[in-house]
């Protein structure tokens, strides 16, 4: 589990923000807070450690993963970790509740729980991991597969014989999805669905490209778009044009060397944006921003890997937080959700003519998810 630490293992770099806005969240306090973890747990994970199909040192990730929350946390709550909570003299605001959506080897939600910060995760299949953890850290982990509403709406489901989530949390409730997979591009939209008058705010970690059926499915690179064309949230964003690529690229050639110089490209910033995550990232980010997200990007540096981050919402949920405790106008939210819902329907419909519209879309889903829930489908190595 030993690892040099330094300044470039752990950050969470803003690399697109509002030029008036430097709310963002220091470097140092994530790499403090992930030295401060990583020595008091670090250890007990690795000699704990039971899963087969993952390494020891993705604990590292899941550590590093929880120092970024903690920090982004601090800065958009006030919220704090347990541990200074003794320490501090000063009232502190109550933390709204999290979600660990695909949460694998729950790691993160048993870091975040013991921390002391209120909240639960979900996942396909039970890991054996979880039978490692205290008595009140599994009741907060649970076993279902996930079906969207929209998808609920169009089917009966009353044999499918599993126990099911539809997206459906409390308010105000913060959405993680790391390496979530085929949840990746659903997380604005069942953060929307889920309270439209007051979208959730969500941290998206992607990694395998899925269409919003669940199949395999590589969006096309982003396109900065032209300077009269904004995202809702007024700042320059990616276009994605789904007809402008051909899937499952590969060169031309077939030449070893070529797919390897590819690969260490994707491993640099600007060859980030042109992978299939990158561009991953880019689908997600436009279609949160088309239901009417603020959206940050911000590159997350942890140990043995690189990725981009994308963080939903976090200003208007910082302003009105800290104001008003989380309350807002009520006829402004009202006027906001109906917005939210007209761009919600827009955006599933689109995209699940796909694979032949919503109602296919939905029995693709329900199979695929079945299929991981029996243990047929594959299990995602990240966490």
């Amino acid at each position: 589990m030993g690892r040099r630490l330094t300044s470039r293992n752990v950050s969470l770099d803003w690399v697109e923000r509002d030029v008036q806005d430097g709310d963002t969240v220091s470097a140092h306090l994530i790499q403090n807070t992930y030295a401060r973890l990583k020595l008091q747990y670090a250890e007990k994970l690795s000699q704990n450690w039971v899963e087969q199909l993952e390494s020891p040192s993705q604990a590292l990730e899941q550590l590093s993963l929880a120092a970024c929350l903690i920090e982004l946390w601090r800065s958009m709550y006030g919220a704090i970790p347990a541990t200074e909570q003794e320490q501090s003299s000063r009232d502190t605001l109550p933390f709204p509740g999290f979600v660990d959506l695909a949460c694998g080897n729950g790691i993160l939600v048993y870091i975040l729980l013991t921390e002391g910060y209120k909240g639960l995760g979900f996942d396909a299949c039970r890991r054996k991991s979880w039978g490692t953890f205290p008595a009140e850290i599994q009741e907060c982990l649970e076993e279902r597969i996930f079906i969207p509403r929209p998808f609920v709406d169009v089917l009966d489901l009353q044999e499918i014989g599993v126990e099911i989530h539809t997206g459906d949390f409390p308010e105000n409730t913060f959405i993680i999805s790391d390496h979530a997979d085929e949840l990746t591009v659903w997380t604005p939209i069942m953060a929307a669905l889920s309270s439209p008058s007051s979208p959730l705010p969500f941290f998206v970690v992607p990694c395998c490209s899925r269409s919003l059926a669940g199949s395999s499915y590589r969006y096309p690179p982003p396109k900065e778009r032209g300077p009269m064309q904004k995202s809702a949230n007024g700042n320059p964003a990616w276009n994605v044009d789904d007809d402008a690529i051909e899937q499952n690229l590969q060169p031309a050639s077939g030449d070893l060397r070529a797919l390897r110089a590819i690969k260490i490209e994707e491993k640099t910033e600007s060859g980030f944006l042109n992978s299939m995550i990158g561009s991953l990232a880019a689908k997600t980010m436009s279609i949160a921003e088309e239901i009417g997200f603020g959206v940050e990007k911000a590159w997350l540096r942890t140990p043995g890997a690189i990725n981009m981050a994308l963080i939903g919402g976090r200003q208007q949920v910082t302003r009105e937080w800290l104001k008003s405790s989380g309350s807002t106008d009520s006829s402004t939210k009202r006027d906001r959700g109906d917005a939210v819902l007209k761009n919600i329907i827009e955006v599933v419909e689109r995209e699940c003519s796909k694979d032949g519209g919503i109602r296919v879309a939905a029995k693709l889903w329900v199979e695929r998810t079945k299929s991981l829930h029996q243990g047929q489908g594959t299990v995602h190595q990240a966490k």
